[in-house]
């Protein structure tokens, strides 16, 4: 028995950020946590005492049917709270569906709203499982580079749209780059879409992940996409915010102009045609639990600003990182996977940027202790050194 050709696809042509994540791992057995820097996953600081006595709760809730099925969309009073979060006028719990994190919020909306052979465009730097969602609905993901200062390029997302564009995925805060969209991005990107969907007598829907949405630095501001344009879902998760990535819950908004009985049914028939059946029944309810969702942010942006201040005296190019828990790099090196290649042996692992559409760059994950951050900056600005001076 082999796996699939699309599995060995995978494995040939994606996958970077979980290899180097393995590479960690290894290296990790061989030389010790302390003598590994892992920078390459998007790991969270842990849980906040709140969160695990939120969870120790969930735990300890009795009901009747606690450990049974539930409606496919989630829990009606977790859904209300999630309805509060969003805060936008109109958004109700028919508006949201609790998942299985992000990712799942993303491939259910997909799996509902864009048909097998549709385009999906996204823009570049994209997290790499978009073009995953992609293809489990039967999309073709369409990739559009942004403009030099990171933004989204209207005119190439204009001459991407075709008749067969039925959807536009972003994300905001950005995985890599850590850039935040703001109103003026969005009115033109809605603009355009309004008048592509006039000559083309359909809807295209923007999906936005918002994932790392409590993850904004000041003075930057996350705008609202809902407000830009009507047929508009985000994809929301707690795995960064609140430390809690292997929980997997999030939850999917609807604006409120797609929240239908139609809609839910199909969102409902996904969610079971994908195998998640329903969010996890324990994690909905330390969500119900949490007196607040609200984050404690200064512990992230003090690793930002650590990074970005080391190396960027390195003499790197290295934009400021709006929201989110990256450094975006350009390598030093004209060949980026030597230079990844160069880190490992150093036991510094970062991801490089073919992962994300952009093979000249890299990707460091700064949610590590600061020890390591400054261990990773040394290494960072000795190796990029000794190649530039070669």
């Amino acid at each position: 028995m082999t796996i699939s050709r699309w599995s060995k696809a995978q494995l040939r042509d994606g996958g970077w950020i979980r290899r180097m994540f393995m590479e960690g791992i290894r290296l990790r057995r061989e030389h010790g946590d302390d003598g590994v820097v892992d920078l390459s996953i998007g790991q969270p600081l842990e849980a906040g005492e709140g969160v695990v006595a939120a969870f120790h709760d969930a735990v300890d809730d009795r009901f009747a049917g606690r450990f049974g099925y539930m409606p496919n969309l989630g829990y009606e009073d977790v859904r209300a709270r999630a309805a509060e979060d969003v805060g936008f006028a109109g958004v109700t719990p028919a508006c949201v569906a609790m998942t299985s994190g992000a990712a799942a919020a993303i491939a259910v909306a997909l799996r509902t709203f864009v048909d097998p052979g549709d385009d999906v465009i996204g823009v570049a730097p994209f997290f790499p499982e978009f073009r995953l969602y992609c293809e489990t609905s039967g999309a073709r993901f369409v990739p559009v580079p942004v403009d030099a200062s990171l933004r989204l390029d209207i005119d190439a997302i204009a001459h991407a749209l075709t008749p067969r564009t039925s959807a536009v995925l972003l994300n905001s805060p950005n995985n890599p780059s850590g850039h935040v969209l703001d109103a003026a991005e969005l009115h033109a990107l809605a603009t355009l879409l309004d008048e592509h969907n006039a000559r083309t007598s359909r809807r295209v829907l923007l999906v936005v992940d918002e994932v790392y949405r409590r993850m904004v630095y000041a003075p930057h501001v996350l705008a609202e996409p809902l407000a830009a344009y009507s047929t508009t879902v985000l994809a929301r998760s707690f795995s960064k915010d609140l430390g809690i990535a292997g929980e997997r819950i999030g939850y999917l908004v609807l604006h409120p102009s797609l929240a239908t009985p139609e809609t839910h049914t199909g969102l409902a028939q996904s969610m079971r045609a994908l195998g998640f059946v329903n969010a996890p029944a324990t994690a909905q309810r330390a969500l119900y639990h949490l007196p607040s969702w609200d984050i404690h942010l200064q512990p992230y942006r003090d690793r930002r600003d650590l990074v970005l201040r080391h190396v960027r005296e390195a003499g790197f190019d290295a934009p400021e990182p709006q929201g989110g828990i990256y450094q975006w790099l350009r390598s030093p090196w004209d060949d980026t996977l030597a230079f990844i290649d160069a880190l490992a042996e150093r036991r510094v692992l970062l991801t490089p940027g073919v992962a994300f559409g952009v093979p000249s760059h890299v990707r460091l994950c700064f949610s590590a202790p600061l020890g390591k951050l400054e261990i990773a900056a040394a290494v960072l600005t000795d190796i990029a050194g000794q190649r530039l001076s070669a």
